[in-house]
């Protein structure tokens, strides 16, 4: 048990719960605010807390209630939703940090309508400003010098046709109000982005390249105090004509984009950018050099599955063109027979001399070589083609 204070209660900070030796048996909580600064310590804190979930942080505001109440809710009403941690920023705004991409989306449409149903306040959940530019870089693309003859619809129809999903399209104006040749489409989400960054737009005989939109990893920096994270009109400090820096003590203007804390902020962005960003983001990718002299860069070519396939033909041929000749054979001698029981039957009938049949059968053996040494030929021809 902590000791008392002297003075009574006059020395008792707000939230701190002493216990009377009257109550003694009663297990009341202790609560001990820690002394002295540590506002570093709590900050450290943060960060650290904040580097290990990986899903965006949603940030809700309510009316009256507490976090206690808060994962109450989120217990009761959405079973199966895991929240990592719950953060106060200020009062009645509340940080959640959700342990996976369902858990986040069913807080972001889900809660607000418990707190209202069971709770009967207003509440209103929504995603950081600098994660959510990000998400909706994503689902933007633009179209660069398309004529002004092409209006709207036809780009309306031509996305219908192709099968996107989009919300707005609209073209962009210059400072004079005029409109350029420069078109921005925005998309229902990144999936539908990405895949009309790749193809393009094709409206009749017409092709226009798409490309996606640029994200801002410039951190934003008040121009009263110089300090980075917030904007003039919400800087509350005095107009500082230091010329150190007051970021980083340097010697240097705190403008300046060589200083170590703008480019910390720099990268800072730059990682939320590639961790909330669509993945397939073109890249132009320096192609290294060739040397058309290494056999490394440019192998020799292997002949053998080419070898292998004139001499499978070659043994194909061979095989045919002996199937061929057996058969053509086999033919003549079948018809020899056949002729030779014809004429037997002939002279014994009519006595006639077959010297006529006998000369159209030495024609038509002498056909027969000529054939085959065609045939011949032709596979010699084939067997050169082949080599």
């Amino acid at each position: 048990m902590p000791p008392k204070r002297r003075g009574g209660n006059r020395g008792r900070r707000k939230g701190v719960h002493l216990q009377d030796n009257s109550n003694s048996r009663i297990d009341t909580p202790i609560i001990i605010t820690p002394q002295g600064p540590v506002d570093e310590v709590e900050q450290r804190k943060k960060i650290n807390i904040q580097s290990e979930f990986r899903i965006a942080p949603l940030i809700v505001e309510v009316e009256s209630l507490t976090k206690v109440k808060i994962s109450q809710l989120i217990k009761t009403h959405l079973p199966g939703v895991i929240v990592l941690n719950i953060q106060v920023n200020r009062p009645n705004t509340y940080t959640l940090y959700s342990n996976d991409v369902k858990s986040f989306n069913r807080l972001l449409n889900e809660l607000s309508s418990i707190i209202q149903i069971n709770e009967k306040q207003c509440s209103s959940v929504y995603i950081l400003r600098s994660i959510q530019r990000i998400m909706e870089n994503n689902k933007e693309a633009f179209i660069k010098r398309v004529d002004l003859e092409i209006v709207d619809d036809d780009i309306k129809r031509t996305l219908d046709e192709q099968g996107f999903k989009y919300e707005k399209i609209k073209r962009l104006l210059n400072k004079d109000k005029i409109p350029t040749k420069t078109i921005k489409i925005t998309f229902i989400d990144s999936t539908n982005r990405d895949l009309f960054v790749k193809l393009g737009m094709q409206i009749d005989s017409m092709h226009f390249i798409a490309e996606p939109a640029n994200h801002n990893n410039k951190p934003s920096q008040c121009y009263k105090c110089f300090k980075y994270d917030h904007i003039t009109k919400y800087c509350k400090a005095d107009i500082v004509k230091n010329p150190i820096c007051c970021n980083c003590k340097g010697h240097h203007v705190a403008t300046s984009p060589d200083c170590p804390k703008y480019k910390e902020h720099q990268q800072k962005i730059q990682k939320t950018i590639e961790q909330y960003s669509s993945s397939t983001k073109p890249t132009n990718q320096i192609q290294p050099g060739y040397n058309w002299n290494s056999n490394e860069d440019f192998p020799i070519l292997k002949t053998t599955d080419r070898i292998e396939e004139t001499r499978i033909i070659e043994l194909l041929t061979e095989k045919i063109m002996s199937i061929v000749e057996q058969a053509t054979q086999r033919i003549f001698q079948t018809l020899n027979q056949r002729f030779e029981i014809l004429t037997n039957r002939i002279n014994k009938k009519f006595n006639m001399e077959i010297e006529e049949i006998i000369t159209e059968r030495e024609y038509n053996q002498q056909e027969s070589k000529i054939n085959k040494k065609k045939i011949n030929n032709q596979y010699q021809e084939l067997k050169q083609i082949t080599k």
